[in-house]
């Protein structure tokens, strides 16, 4: 009886001291939304769609290098292009999105096109940018608007 009293014992000291696997998407890191993009036009030379994560703690945040960009793979749905988009693992802080065009091959150091942001979408001078802090725990999709021509671009 002893026996599987100090082996019941370690068992559950074992139990409570140990964390459980830690989910890497788990909701408060986790960014999905949609990006619809207007225009009848894709490009598809020279770089590639994209979204993109920038530091909402400097100044004229859309024309610095993000922090995450991801590239989309545009999907068709009642003649528009609305992709679903989905970022994983969004370290803490606090961020404006973007939907983006981004140069291919990826430089590093490069500054997307900025084709429609998160509270604004394709308004040109608009300044009232959705903020984003993580982690974040409403578990809402993201939705932008954005143009398909780069040179429309709002940055």
């Amino acid at each position: 009886m002893r026996t599987i009293t100090t082996i019941f014992i370690l068992f559950l000291a074992v139990f409570i001291s140990c964390d459980g696997p830690v989910d890497p998407g788990r909701s408060g890191d986790k960014l999905t939304g949609y990006v619809t993009h207007y225009d009848s036009i894709l490009y598809m030379s020279g770089g590639y769609y994209s979204v993109s994560l920038y530091n909402a703690d400097s100044v004229n945040p859309f024309n610095r290098v993000p922090v995450r960009t991801d590239s989309l793979n545009l999907k068709t749905r009642d003649w528009l292009y609305e992709t679903p988009f989905s970022m994983e693992g969004i370290p803490s802080g606090r961020y404006y999105l973007a939907a983006t065009w981004s140069s291919y091959p990826r430089d590093p150091n490069e500054i997307p096109i900025v084709l429609g942001t998160l509270g604004c979408d394709t308004a040109m001078n608009c300044t009232n940018y959705k903020l984003l802090v993580y982690p974040n725990y409403e578990g809402k999709f993201r939705n932008i608007t954005a143009w398909t021509n780069p040179a429309k671009r709002l940055n």
